[in-house]
C-alpha cells in the first residue's frame, strides 16, 4: 500500500489547523473528527464479543476509549462488564485509580499505565498485549485499551487487533482508525506507516516503512515492570 508523503500530509495538516483558527479555535468542530467519533461515553466503542448483559453471563469483550469521566467510568463496571484497563497515555493516577479511590469501579484492574507518545510500538508490547488478550478470552473478562482522546494511540492497537485476530485487511483497518479519530488528516503523517509496519510485522515480513517508524525490536521497550 502506498502512504501519502510526508509533505502532503504536511500541507494537508496545515490547512486543517487554520480551518479550525478561522472557525474559532475550537478542536472538537465536526470537520475536524471521524463520522464515527462520538463524545457519548468518551468515544468508547466495542471492538470484539457480544453486547453487554448486566447481569448476564460472563464473555470476553474488548473495548477501545477515549480517557473516562467519572460518569462513563462508572458505566464501565455497571452495564459494560469491563474488568480489566490498558492505559497507553499514563493518566491512570487521574482516572481510573483517582475514581476508584471515591468508590467507583473499585474491582476494575488496571494492568497497565503507560505514556506511549508518538513512538512505535515494540514488539514486547504487542506480545504482552496479545497475552493479556488470551487472558482475558480465557477467564471471559471485558477488557478495554485507551489513550486520551481513543483515536491515534487506540486505533494503532485496534487496527493490530483487527487485523491479526479478526482478519481485517490493512485499508479497512485504517479506514476504521480515520472513521473513529479525531483530526486524523494531521495524524495520519505519524500513524499511518506505524500500522503499515505493524501489519508488516503480523505477516512477518521486513519493515517496508522508514525506521523511524517500523516496529521496535526490544522485547522489553513499553512492557510493564513486573
Amino acid at each position: 500500500m502506498k502512504v501519502k508523503s510526508a509533505v502532503f500530509m504536511v500541507f494537508t495538516a496545515a490547512a486543517i489547523m487554520l480551518a479550525a483558527i478561522f472557525n474559532g479555535g475550537a478542536s472538537d468542530k465536526d470537520e475536524l473528527l471521524g463520522a464515527g467519533y462520538t463524545s457519548e461515553n468518551n468515544n468508547l466503542h466495542r471492538i470484539d464479543g457480544p453486547k453487554p448483559d448486566p447481569g448476564g453471563q460472563r464473555s470476553f469483550r474488548l473495548y477501545r476509549s477515549a480517557a473516562p469521566s467519572r460518569e462513563t467510568f462508572s458505566k464501565w463496571c455497571s452495564e459494560y462488564g469491563i474488568e480489566r484497563v490498558i492505559v497507553m497515555d499514563g493518566t491512570a493516577s487521574t482516572r481510573e485509580l483517582k475514581f476508584q479511590r471515591e468508590g467507583v469501579c473499585e474491582d476494575i484492574q488496571v494492568v497497565y499505565n503507560v505514556n506511549q507518545g508518538l513512538t512505535p510500538v515494540s514488539d514486547g508490547f504487542l506480545e504482552w498485549f496479545d497475552k493479556e488478550v488470551e487472558s482475558a478470552k480465557n477467564d471471559k473478562a471485558g477488557l478495554l485499551f485507551r489513550c486520551k482522546t481513543g483515536s491515534h494511540r487506540t486505533g494503532r492497537l485496534a487496527a493490530y487487533y483487527q487485523m491479526k485476530y479478526q482478519g481485517v485487511s490493512l485499508e479497512d483497518a485504517l479506514a476504521v482508525m480515520d472513521h473513529k479519530g479525531k483530526m486524523m488528516e494531521f495524524w495520519n503523517m505519524i500513524f499511518v506507516p506505524q500500522v503499515v509496519a505493524i501489519d508488516d510485522y503480523i505477516q512477518g515480513k521486513p519493515c517496508s516503512q522508514t525506521g523511524a517508524s517500523c516496529v521496535v525490536m526490544d522485547a522489553d521497550f513499553w512492557v510493564p515492570v513486573k
